[in-house]
């Protein structure tokens, strides 16, 4: 409920004033403390006192229009504060209540995790004997990093033989959900090349379309 305060003085004034008199008429049916209640409507009197005043443009000053904003300073992070604590998560605060006093309405709806439309690139360093370091990020992204939603990327793989055709032909290695993923092969592995298959997978266990092969030797 961050965004909910207008920002020029005039439309505050007039949002503020409706929402403090909406709340001062249900304190009992809100079960809203009154001391926290009129320790805003203080603040607001301050506010109030210090915009009339900075509204001159005749005969305001400097400090009288500092005045007025250091005083909406500390009145919005209180509204924010009171909004958070007695009226966002109030059961007894209806949405049509938050709407009638220019709130957020939350909502009560989530949209399901998409199935990921992308693929992700992948490149292998295998500069250091027996292993390799699959590095991957999203074929749409401009640094290393997953799409929105997705738990983490699949790895599959076939050691040795001709390229893969199919998906049948490979093994799954492992899911990780941060770059980049090391491979550690064994001795007698030397000299035979892995190709790898990579695909997005979301929190829901979708999946996403597979990525180019990419392939290296094992050298020893």
């Amino acid at each position: 409920m961050s965004n909910y305060i207008p920002r020029p003085d005039a439309n505050f004034n007039e949002w503020q004033n409706n929402m403090l008199a909406i709340v001062a008429a249900n304190l009992v049916a809100w079960s809203i403390d009154e001391e926290a209640f009129h320790a805003l409507q203080a603040l607001q009197t301050d506010w109030e006192k210090t915009h009339a005043v900075a509204s001159n443009k005749h005969n305001r000053t400097e400090a009288d229009v500092l005045a007025k904003a250091e005083a909406r300073k500390i009145f919005e992070k209180s509204i924010r504060s009171f909004v958070n604590a007695h009226l966002a998560f109030n059961t007894k605060v209806s949405d049509v209540d938050r709407d009638r006093m220019g709130l957020t309405v939350r909502s009560t709806t989530r949209k399901p995790t998409p199935i990921p439309a992308t693929a992700p690139l992948a490149n292998i360093d295998f500069s250091v004997r027996m292993q390799h370091t699959l590095h991957f990020m999203d074929e749409n992204a401009v640094r290393r990093a997953k799409p929105g939603g997705v738990h983490g990327c699949e790895i599959w793989r076939k050691i040795g033989g001709d390229p893969p055709i199919v998906e049948s032909e490979l093994s799954f290695l492992v899911t990780d959900t941060r770059t980049p993923y090391t491979v550690v092969y064994s001795g007698e592995q030397k000299g035979e090349t892995v190709y790898y298959w990579l695909r997005w997978v979301n929190t829901r266990g979708e999946h996403g379309p597979w990525g180019a092969t990419v392939s290296a030797m094992i050298v020893g």
